[in-house]
């Protein structure tokens, strides 16, 4: 991070923000009526001559005056240099009023100048002050507002001062008109200068002392900014969203004129559009904020940059009057947005806290340069070549395609990235635990579980940094992922070529580069963690970087993952999707073993099942939604002597008289819902969540045998199988679970025989249960085993463990206790004995 500043609540930039929304509108009112208020008192022709002579006038301060303008934005406080600028505002509000009166044009354009003057010194400080307000970590969430606010402000003033002004002119005249709207957002410049002034003062930079030369700095400036090429290309689109936003309301104010005869009603028709534009932009806004949430996203730079010109196609095509050409304005502003949004916010974070005003005030230069050459350009199209409104449209085509183009080149990487962003925003929730923990720079080895296809996504949407993979080399044999691993520059390791893959994942780390690797080596088929491999260990080591241990829970029930036994063809569980990445603390440079980092990231799974987890009431009340919806159940005797699941579930939720008695031997320990203690309700939930959440649960029919330790059978019947919607026969050696009650014919014990532990505290711990249920040639299964002879199975979701010397300590969601049966996790992940 560029220097640490104080970090406080977001609350405290509210004034700012408001403050330079409103002077945004003040200068766009009168931008708005000054070329309806030439027409009306010069006529048509006048006013297409001084239409660029007024884009000129506003960009030429930013020019004139921006090396100044960065040296004393950081040579005095920040707040102080917005304070006097918002009050120029007013000042210069007079001035114009003034000119009006007095009813000089000449007079007007200096006023004009004097406003834009003034924005020139204001915007480099307002942009600067917002890390020195929030500091790092609210920057992000700040831009997004400023720059949705300052959009509001300019098409809002745009809009309001051609509405005004075609309304006003009806009953005065033109230089009263203008008079009376000046008048008004005088009061509101003052109004905009006092609500600011409760923002909290900021420490000056202490630039170095004023020099003649800085005034004339502007090549050098311009040569600082391009030369560094982590501001050169947000600085250019920068420049071109505004260049083409100018160069489009001029060509609307030209469509206007030759849409409508006359002199009166111009105003009204491209404030119309620019009301369409303004719902675009607002909309691209807020959608951009939404995906920009704890990142930029500047791979929708390259979706806005080739949006734009296919919407001013559309314009070109649509008649201006209809309601294609208004939808083809709006789709202008939402991709505009789109391309400028992430761009502005990237050159923001990317400039050194003591070079900050340079580095916008450079930019603002750049900017408005590219204005002047492009205002240049319009008059050159409209009065020199006599051009009329859409054919200069279908001019400014070329190059608005030829820089889509080159942004989505150039971005390729992060518009895919975008991409699938967006799919994840809208199908998935995301929560993220721990961020704190994630280094801003320098390389870091990230280590997580491995449950579906998307989990790369969903790690690359979680983090604010481009996170790189190391992938098994057998995943690129499909052409979709061969292109996925060489946009997203996956490394790749193979058994063969092991000592290369980890020498350039090495070099990738030492560069600085987050690396993440799925350490089971492959994507589980059971929904449980699978064995971590030796090579995290080594990377860590040898990389000399801290590793941070990740948690992604609630995937196994993605459409991505093996959960009811298949990838990919199935429909959602929910929409959307809840998915929670959670991130733990740094384990240091070369100090963990590859089992302390899979206990480690045990512990995250831990925490965030324990915050699924239903307690108290709350545990009851879930459970009686659940069991109530599964009316379809039923129990066998080995006698063959039945009971109907409606039946049971009526003595569960206490609405009917105790089980019968011949049922009573089989559910000795059963309580009702409503005489259950609320510690007995949380351990039913839980054992619930936990057989759901692996591939167990798919299966059409399973026995459990009694042979499982502990309260092993108490756990299943009746609860499990009532809360599944299972039936059950109850044989001598267990219990036959199936998915139908025609499953339950089968006298013989099928193949699938589950034992495991369980324990009073904790309920279900582990067990042994089915193999994957997929292709037997595929590779990724072969250490996958779902039972292993001689052990007590696999830890199920939720837990994690420590090891005391000899003792084996099981962490659960509501207490820790010694499984005194257990010794050691062994090499295939399964709980042992000595």
């Amino acid at each position: 991070m560029n220097g640490e500043v104080k970090v406080r609540p977001f609350l405290w930039t509210w004034p700012l923000l408001l403050a330079q929304s409103i002077g945004a509108f003040n200068d766009n009112v009168v931008k708005a009526f000054l070329p309806a208020m030439i027409m009306f008192n010069f006529g048509k022709d006048m006013m297409d001559q001084l239409n660029y002579v007024i884009l000129i006038l506003f960009y030429s301060p930013f020019v004139l005056f921006a090396p100044f303008a960065g040296w004393i934005s950081d040579r005095f406080s920040k707040k102080k240099v917005v304070s006097v600028t918002l009050f120029s505002q007013f000042i210069g509000m007079v001035v114009l009023g003034a000119s009006f009166q007095a009813e000089s044009l000449l007079l007007s354009l200096v006023g004009f100048f004097l406003l834009s003057t003034q924005s020139a010194f204001f915007s480099p400080a307002k942009k600067g002050i917002l890390k020195e307000i929030v500091g790092y970590a609210n920057l992000g969430k700040a831009v997004g507002c400023m720059e949705m606010m300052t959009m509001f402000g300019i098409l809002g003033g745009t809009f309001v001062g051609a509405i005004a002004y075609a309304h006003l002119e009806k009953d005065f005249s033109g230089w009263e008109s203008a008079f009376f709207l000046t008048l008004g957002v005088s009061f509101l410049a003052l109004f905009s200068w006092l609500i600011f002034l409760p923002t909290v003062e900021t420490k000056a930079e202490k630039a170095k002392s004023f020099e003649r030369k800085i005034l004339f700095n502007h090549f050098e400036d311009l040569k600082f900014l391009l030369r560094n090429p982590k501001l050169r290309w947000s600085a250019f689109g920068d420049a071109w969203f505004w260049s083409l936003a100018g160069f489009l309301w001029l060509v609307l104010v030209e469509l206007a004129g030759e849409t409508v005869s006359g002199e009166t009603g111009v105003s009204s028709i491209y404030g119309i559009w620019s009301l369409m534009l303004g719902i675009g932009i607002m909309t691209g806004s807020l959608f951009s904020a939404y995906l920009n949430r704890g990142r930029i996203e500047v791979g929708l730079s390259a979706i806005g940059g080739l949006g734009m010109p296919i919407s001013i196609l559309g314009m070109y095509f649509s008649s201006p009057l209809s309601l294609s050409f208004d939808w083809c304005c709006i789709a202008v502003g939402f991709f505009g947005a789109l391309f400028f949004v992430p761009l502005n916010a990237q050159l923001q974070n990317n400039a050194e806290n003591k070079k900050r005003g340079r580095v916008l005030a450079s930019s603002n230069l750049f900017t408005q340069s590219s204005g002047i050459i492009i205002s240049l350009l319009y008059g050159f199209l409209s009065n020199l070549m006599e051009m009329n409104a859409k054919q200069t449209m279908l001019v400014i085509l070329v190059p608005s395609s030829l820089i889509g183009v080159f942004y989505l080149r150039f971005l390729f990487e992060d518009f895919f990235r975008a991409i699938t962003h967006v799919f994840l925003r809208v199908f998935y929730r995301i929560r993220l635990e721990g961020m704190e923990n994630f280094p801003e720079k320098g390389g870091v080895l990230i280590v997580s579980n491995h449950l579906s296809y998307a989990d790369p996504i969903f790690i690359g949407a979680a983090f604010p940094r481009k996170v790189r993979y190391l992938a098994h080399s057998s995943l690129s044999g499909f052409g979709a992922m061969r292109f996925l691993f060489r946009v997203t520059k996956t490394l790749t390791i193979s058994s063969e070529k092991s000592f290369e893959s980890l020498r350039q994942s090495i070099k990738s780390l030492r560069k600085g580069t987050p690396l993440c690797v799925f350490a089971e080596g492959e994507i589980s088929r059971l929904g449980l963690v699978l064995p971590f491999m030796r090579g995290v260990e080594i990377l860590g080591k040898q990389a000399k970087v801290p590793i941070l241990p990740v948690h992604l829970d609630g995937v196994w029930g993605s459409v991505f993952s093996m959960e009811r036994g298949v990838f990919f063809r199935k429909f959602p569980l929910r929409f959307p999707y809840p998915v929670t990445v959670r991130v733990g603390s740094q384990i240091q440079k070369g100090s963990a073993s590859v089992e302390f980092i899979r206990q480690e990231v045990l512990e995250l799974g831990r925490q965030s099942f324990a915050e699924r987890m239903k307690f108290g009431k709350f545990a009851k009340k879930a459970l009686k939604h659940r069991v109530s919806k599964n009316m379809k159940s039923l129990f066998v005797l080995p006698s063959g002597e039945k009971i109907k699941g409606q039946d049971l579930i009526k003595i569960v939720l206490g609405e009917s008289m105790n089980l019968p008695s011949k049922f009573g031997q089989f559910f000795q320990s059963f309580t009702s819902l409503m005489e259950m203690e609320e510690r007995e309700a949380e351990i039913i939930y839980a054992n619930w969540v936990r057989v759901r959440e692996m591939n167990l649960w798919d299966r059409n029919v399973f026995f459990v045998s009694r042979e499982g330790i502990g309260p092993w059978m108490e756990q299943w019947i009746p609860w499990l199988p009532l809360l599944g919607g299972k039936s059950i026969r109850i044989m001598d050696k267990g219990v036959l679970v199936a998915k139908s009650p025609r499953f339950l014919d089968q006298r013989r014990i099928p193949e699938i025989k589950v034992t495991g532990v369980a324990t009073k505290q904790n309920g279900l711990v582990c067990l042994n249960g089915p193999n994957p249920k997929c292709d037997p040639k595929d590779k990724e299964i072969i250490n996958q085993s779902g039972m292993k002879e001689g052990t007590f199975g696999r830890l199920l979701v939720g837990f994690s463990y420590l090891k005391n010397q000899d003792m084996f300590i099981l962490k659960g969601v509501y207490t820790e206790e010694e499984l005194k049966m257990v010794s050691l996790i062994d090499s295939d992940g399964f709980l042992a004995a000595h």
